[in-house]
């Protein structure tokens, strides 16, 4: 019988790593920033445009600049972490689904455990569990 398991993969952080990461998260910053500068140049063309109400336009940009600014938040706190993070130490990157072969007499233990994928700079590092 075939089941699926998932599986954490780790990143060690290393200058090469730490320096695509810092990378990554200033690209996603800068990208929600622009879209929250379209949002509000958005809502203050429908405002002057008066083909709705005041106050849904108001309440309906709320929400989403709402949004933009809790993504610009996160990002910024990831970068301000990243910052303080040790060389060598690892962080979780994501979680993959793996599909594993598993017959009667098997130890479930083994199967059920711990599994984890470290990359570091790109290449797997170790495979634990």
């Amino acid at each position: 019988m075939k089941i699926l398991r998932k599986t954490k993969i780790k990143q060690v952080i290393t200058p090469s790593s730490k320096e695509k990461l810092k990378q990554k998260f200033e690209k996603r910053l800068i990208r929600h920033r622009n879209e929250l500068d379209q949002l509000q140049f958005e809502k203050k063309k429908m405002l002057h445009q008066k083909k709705f109400p005041a106050n849904q336009v108001e309440s309906r940009f709320k929400r989403e600049e709402a949004r933009r600014k809790r993504q610009i938040d996160w990002c910024e706190f990831q970068l301000n972490k990243l910052e303080s993070l040790p060389m060598g130490s690892e962080i979780v990157e994501g979680e993959v689904e793996e599909i594993i072969e598993i017959s009667v007499g098997d130890s479930w233990d083994q199967i059920a455990g711990n599994r984890e994928i470290v990359i570091k700079d790109g290449i797997i590092d170790k495979i634990n569990g």
